[in-house]
């Protein structure tokens, strides 16, 4: 009988200083060192995922200030207000219109738009009043088309 009493005893005394560690390890399972191991890689690859999603973003707004910068770059010397006589989804469309415009003595610039279309300046000015002037003054010419208007750059819907 004292075999008996022994037996449950021994038990006892072996969970109680082994811990579950032992069971878990018996049994196939992962330890505490392990669950402790993969909670930490898991911090870590959480840790790179945003680090990675960060320089991304940085990137791309790098991108974009660079594309804005150069957009900046090439409006340099550009009024604001451009007297547009013309938008256009055919590219070459846009280019007959810009000769048409430099046979005429005005030096034209093609404005590209995000949708696709190229609208043709045929100048620019640093206040509205003297585009809305230099527009009506273009309206008296016969090769001037019925559909002029004045575009503000400062609405940045267009693209270079």
């Amino acid at each position: 009988m004292k075999a008996f009493r022994l037996i449950p005893v021994l038990l006892a005394a072996l969970v109680l200083f082994s811990g579950c560690d032992f069971f878990r390890s018996l049994v196939g399972k992962p330890t505490s060192e392990d669950l402790e191991r993969m909670r930490q890689e898991a911090v870590e690859q959480e840790r790179q995922r945003r680090q990675d999603s960060i320089d991304k973003a940085r990137a791309l707004a790098l991108a974009q200030a660079e594309a804005e910068a150069a957009k900046q770059d090439q409006l340099a010397g550009t009024g604001r207000y451009h007297v547009i006589l013309g938008s256009f989804k055919v590219e070459d469309n846009a280019g007959k219109m810009d000769a048409m415009l430099k046979n005429n003595g005005y030096t034209p610039r093609v404005i590209k738009f995000n949708n696709g279309f190229s609208a043709v300046s045929a100048a620019s000015y640093d206040n509205y009043r003297d585009a809305l002037k230099a527009m009506y003054d273009i309206m008296e010419f016969e090769y001037c088309p019925e559909d002029v208007w004045i575009y503000d750059l400062n609405q940045k819907m267009h693209s270079n």
